[in-house]
This record gives structure tokens, C-alpha cells and sequence, in this order.
């Protein structure tokens, strides 16, 4: 048994690595990235890591970080965790996008609103369900919010934990499926993603998977090599409401670099990673396509590719995937400029990021 563990370590580790390779080899400028470099440095960045024909060919940390330390995500867990796990869900045949989601939280039957919220509206901020920011950019911490929204950031027990509050008290606030031009993020719901995790814990209902925590360790990270220690999910807390062990996905995410990264490149290999089909490719080049499993592909910055998708959270956490140029990036740190969201991103990293690829 010892022998056996030691060579499913061995292997979970292997698979882990990348070849490194120079950004010349790979069609890329060093001179170029060097310079990225030090612009996001500069703009209190912790990590930055380029994949490109899977190899490695740029890895660089703040002094403070290094390969082996988790950095906070927020709401890129949304793709990391919600969408992952909502993907897994689907190859499982467990649910439909167009299910609506009363048929998983029976609370919801009675609602004339509610009762008609889909799971694609969920994991695409379409459900018309209330945030549980109340002011988004005032600079005020989520906690200090007055009523239920600010009891949803407090992480408090039952009943009033994040997954009752936005069950029972979030209102629908305007026609489920309304959608807004890219960019505005008028029907941005955290609530909403907690929605979509309740959903697809109960649809696991009476297997080992109903904690997204043993879905993902289990279905996901170990068959990409992402050990144990690189990535955590929730806040590191569980919910147990309507006998579910309910985790977070619309942040509460920890991952390290490379964690990030090898979810990057299984979504631009469809579902694949060593030769092994780990998620349904048919769902990831569904979510590639429309973005109706939770990943941004509209509203992103105008130099990437078309076929660019990514996931983002504040403080500019982002992983961007290009499959066209077989390019996977990481970016950890707090926000690159007081620009909106996009416009630092744009300017600091994907802007200098497409001037460093020479060979397309």
C-alpha cells in the first residue's frame, strides 16, 4: 500500500510540471514580457504566469509570493469553482442549463418569479435576483452593509448564512433573463452563484459529490496534478442547509498560480488534460462558445482574440485563455489602476501581452 501511495504521489506530481521553455521557442519576446513585467510589478501584482503550446515560458512572483503560495481570487472563483463544478454537473447528466431551479430548491415552487429562474440564468447573471452589494464601487467593506446583504458577507451560521439568505430573502428584481450590454453589470449577482451551488449540490443529492469540495478534489484538481495544498474553496467553510454541506462559488477561492493555470489550459484543451477526458468536452466548448456556464467572452478587452474567454475577479484576479494562440495567463495581486476593471487590464496586461507574441 505504501508503494502504491507513493507512486500515485509520484504521478499526481509529474503530471503537475510543465516543461519550461523560452518565450523565443514559443513565439513570444522576453524583451516584451520582461517589460510587462515590470509594469504589473510596478502596480502591486504577486504573480504572473504565461503557458503557451504547454510549455512554461514566463513565471514570475513578488518577493513576498512565491509557486507554492495560494493568492486570494475573489470572484474568479465564479469560474474556477461555479463553473467548474456546474460543467461536471452537466457531462454527469445531473442537470440541464434550462432547467429551472425550483426543481432543486423546492422553496422557490411558490414564487411567481423565482419558480421561473433557470440554471443558465444563475451562472449568467440573467436570473433578475438582487445583489448583496448594495453600493458596488463605494469603497465600503461588504461586511458593514445594513439587513440581509450585509448578513451574507458576515459568513454567519443558519439561518442566517449566505445560501438561506439568498433563497429566502433576495428578491427577483427584475424579469428573469433581462440582459444588459457588455460591460454593464447591472444583473451581477453573488446571490445568484450561491443559487447555482445550492442547485448543483442538490442535484448530487445521494452521491459522494454534494460537497462541491470532494466534486472538485476528486473530478478536477487531483486529474490535473493540482495537489491538495495549491487550492481551497468556500472560505474554507461549509453551510449545512436542507441537509446539503453547501460551499461558496461566487468567491472565498484561494489557488496558487500554477492551481489557476492548469484549469486554464484543461478549458483551452476541452475538458482534456493528458490524454484523459476530465471534463464533458462537449459543455466546455458549449461554455467556450456562449459563455452560459459563468465565463466572460463579451465586454473583455478589444486586442484579445474573439475566441478569448476568461475569468476575473476584483482586484483584477484573472485568468485569460486564448485558443487561438494556445495561450493560457495568470495575474494575482489588487488592482492594476483606478481605470474600470477592464480599462486596467486592457492597458497594463493584455495590451503589452499581445505586443510580446510575435509568431501568432
Amino acid at each position: 500500500m505504501k508503494l502504491l501511495a507513493t507512486l500515485m504521489l509520484f504521478a499526481l506530481s509529474a503530471a503537475a510540471q510543465w516543461q519550461p521553455a523560452t518565450p523565443e521557442s514559443q513565439g513570444m519576446s522576453s524583451k516584451k514580457l520582461d517589460a510587462l513585467r515590470d509594469g504589473l510589478a510596478a502596480r502591486t501584482t504577486k504573480t504572473f504566469l504565461v503557458i503557451r503550446h504547454d510549455r512554461l515560458v514566463y513565471e514570475w512572483y513578488a518577493p513576498d509570493w512565491n509557486k507554492d503560495k495560494p493568492h486570494g481570487t475573489a470572484s474568479l472563483a465564479k469560474q474556477l469553482v461555479g463553473s467548474t463544478s456546474l460543467i461536471l454537473a452537466l457531462g454527469d447528466r445531473k442537470l440541464s442549463l434550462d432547467d429551472t431551479v425550483c426543481k432543486y430548491v423546492p422553496q422557490w415552487k411558490d414564487d411567481p418569479l423565482k419558480k421561473i429562474v433557470t440554471i443558465k440564468q444563475l451562472a449568467t447573471h440573467t436570473s433578475g435576483l438582487e445583489d448583496s452589494v448594495v453600493a458596488p464601487g463605494s469603497g465600503k467593506p461588504h461586511q458593514e452593509q445594513t439587513g440581509w446583504q450585509g448578513e451574507f458577507w458576515k459568513q454567519l451560521d443558519p439561518p442566517k448564512d449566505p445560501f438561506t439568505l439568498s433563497r429566502d430573502m433576495a428578491r427577483v428584481v427584475r424579469p428573469p433573463g433581462t440582459t444588459f450590454p457588455p460591460g454593464d453589470d447591472t444583473g451581477y449577482s453573488n446571490p445568484g452563484y450561491a443559487m447555482l451551488s445550492y442547485a448543483v449540490a442538490a442535484a448530487y443529492r445521494g452521491t459522494p459529490y454534494t460537497d462541491l469540495r470532494v466534486l472538485l478534489r476528486d473530478r478536477l484538481m487531483r486529474p490535473i496534478g493540482a495537489a491538495d495544498e495549491e487550492w481551497s474553496i468556500g472560505y474554507k467553510k461549509t453551510y449545512q442547509v436542507d441537509g446539503l454541506p453547501l460551499v461558496a462559488t461566487w468567491g472565498g477561492g484561494n489557488y496558487t498560480a500554477r492551481a489557476v493555470a492548469r484549469v486554464g489550459c484543461l478549458m483551452l484543451h476541452d475538458g482534456k488534460w493528458d490524454g484523459k477526458q476530465v471534463l464533458s468536452a462537449e459543455w466546455v466548448r458549449h461554455a467556450k462558445k456562449t459563455g452560459d456556464c459563468g465565463w466572460w467572452l463579451h465586454g473583455i478587452p478589444k486586442r484579445l482574440p474573439q475566441d478569448a474567454f476568461l475569468g476575473a475577479g476584483a482586484g483584477m484576479e484573472v485568468l485569460i485563455v486564448v485558443p487561438s494562440l494556445d495561450l493560457v495567463v495568470v495575474r494575482n495581486g489588487r488592482d492594476l489602476s483606478d481605470e474600470s476593471d477592464w480599462g486596467g487590464l486592457a492597458t497594463w496586461l493584455v495590451n503589452p501581452l499581445m505586443d510580446s507574441i510575435v509568431k501568432p
